[in-house]
């Protein structure tokens, strides 16, 4: 794991609530596609081929989620989506590899950074339900929708 300072970003694309009951039916997978399917609507994408999902993880038995590109600051939010707003400040950077279960790299991830003295970040408006609140994903777009996905997780920590 390293960490790194991160100015703020800009998230544009789909926003979803719901239970983890309904994401394991499939609900992710389904807004995934859809904005996989209007991104071109998106102007301003700083990459192209990196997708990023945020949870938000703010209520009991579920969460919120947002899927879509990072954008430059400034851009418009197309009609019917939604934009992320993601703070300024240190981030750990931890690579999950697709031979892992997601929950075990996030549990291996929680360790990591209470060893480190590092406090995961947690908004004043996001009651705490989950050890890690914000949870960022980035994809490769290319093998976004795989059964077995790489990605790098981006978790807000202050010291």
């Amino acid at each position: 794991m390293k960490v790194r300072g991160m100015k703020e970003r800009l998230i544009v694309g789909v926003q979803w609530e719901g239970t983890f009951e309904e994401a394991g039916k499939g609900k992710l997978r389904e807004m995934i596609e859809e904005v996989k399917s209007r991104m071109t609507e998106i102007k301003g994408k700083i990459n192209e081929t990196e997708f990023i999902g945020v949870s938000f993880h703010d209520r009991r038995g579920g969460f919120t989620q947002y899927a879509g590109w990072e954008v430059e600051q400034g851009e418009e939010v197309p009609a019917g989506m939604a934009r992320c707003v993601l703070p300024e400040g240190k981030y750990a950077i931890y690579k999950h590899d697709k031979n892992n279960q997601i929950k075990d790299t996030y549990t291996e991830l929680v360790q990591i950074i209470e060893d480190k003295g590092l406090t995961p970040l947690k908004p004043e408006e996001v009651d705490l339900y989950d050890d890690l609140p914000i949870k960022i994903e980035l994809y490769s777009l290319d093998k976004l929708l795989d059964e077995e996905l790489e990605c790098e997780i981006h978790i807000p920590v202050i010291k």
